[in-house]
């Protein structure tokens, strides 16, 4: 529970400030937000293992051509 509430401080928090900051600023803060979850990410699929990453992709792959209906 203290989480949550920890996570709705820092979303409060993100808001009051980006109101005040310019879009370059917001923008830099983007990109790095992205390569930190993209490292993030790789270190994850790291610790589930090649295997188990290579068929969480097939089968993301393999819905996404269920929804654009390919045949597989």
């Amino acid at each position: 529970m203290i989480d949550e509430f920890h996570v709705m401080f820092m979303y409060r928090k993100i808001q009051a400030e980006a109101a005040t900051t310019d879009i370059k600023t917001l923008n830099q803060l983007l990109k790095k937000f992205r390569k930190v979850a993209a490292e993030r990410r790789e270190e994850y699929y790291q610790e589930i293992g090649e295997k188990k990453a290579r068929k969480l992709k097939m089968r993301k792959i393999l819905k996404q051509m269920e929804r654009d209906r390919v045949s597989p």
